[in-house]
């Protein structure tokens, strides 16, 4: 019998949690998707890639990041705080479908630098957030299963919208990676995308899993977690989720041909091939 990977089972439990929600997301994109681009339309990275996810390290960075040179993605998380410090990323990601990510692209400064950015969504996205962007659009489809199978998913939404597919990882911070792969941006430098958080959290009921284990009792709520040190010297806590995504994300890193280079100080991803330093020492040239 074949023992299915964490990564795996996370993929299957949520297929069955969000296929009715993704399926009506897409229904009701569709006008948007038909009269927008596909990624492919996209014109080729030549050179380095930032991409800031929505961890507690991009925090840490604001004032530094100015000092990039070369092609920036964002979350829609982080956007309008990168705005007010005046970072307007060249591309922003959405592949969430809930209705509240909409509240993260709600300000005038988004409407403001609207004409230089251009937003980069799944199919599936929420309707609300895809409504609200006033800017430039692409669209693609979010790797869901196996598209060798006839009875992919996948392949039923890139049918019904004509939109290519791409691998996401799961969430928004590691869909950042893999378009900026895409793009072909080389290397490609990530903050923010931490997977874990420090150590310092007031309590578990702040992390992404809390909701799925509160019923339980202390002690066995402890079992889903684990704490290190990473090599940037922060202690962090990180959860049996995140460690899922972790082990996959190793994997597609290996089979890249870019360069990825792990600024983020508080996460868990930082074992080999990735290429881990502060972005002080990138900024200063010490690849």
């Amino acid at each position: 019998m074949t023992t299915e990977s964490r990564a795996d089972q996370i993929g299957k439990n949520t297929i069955f949690a969000k296929l009715g929600s993704w399926a009506g997301n897409l229904r009701d994109n569709l006008p948007e998707i038909n009269n927008s681009r596909d990624i492919t339309d996209l014109e080729k990275i030549t050179g380095p890639a930032l991409c800031l996810a929505a961890g507690a390290s991009l925090e840490l960075h604001l004032d530094e990041i100015p000092e990039f040179k070369g092609t920036i993605f964002a979350c829609e998380r982080n956007l309008i705080p990168l705005l007010e410090r005046g970072i307007i990323p060249d591309y922003w990601v959405s592949i969430d479908g809930d209705p509240i990510m909409a509240t993260f692209i709600d300000h005038p400064l988004v409407d403001e630098y609207a004409g230089k950015m251009t937003a980069i969504f799944d199919t599936t996205a929420s309707p609300k957030t895809v409504q609200r962007w006033k800017g430039k659009k692409v669209f693609f489809n979010a790797w869901i299963d196996n598209v060798d199978e006839l009875k992919s998913i996948s392949l039923v939404f890139r049918e019904i919208t004509r939109k290519s597919i791409l691998h996401t990882g799961g969430h928004c911070g590691s869909a950042l990676w893999f378009l900026s792969d895409f793009l072909n941006a080389d290397p490609i430098v990530l903050i923010g995308l931490d997977m874990a958080y420090p150590a310092s959290i007031p309590d578990l009921s702040k992390t992404f899993i809390w909701e799925g284990i509160k019923h339980l009792s202390e002690e066995e709520i402890l079992t889903y977690f684990r704490r290190e040190i990473n090599p940037f010297g922060k202690e962090i806590i990180t959860d049996f989720v995140w460690e899922g995504y972790k082990d996959a994300w190793l994997t597609w890193i290996k089979d890249a041909d870019c360069m990825t280079i792990q600024c983020s100080d508080y996460t868990i991803l930082h074992q080999p091939p990735l290429k881990v330093m502060t972005f002080k020492e990138y900024l200063n040239g010490n690849i």
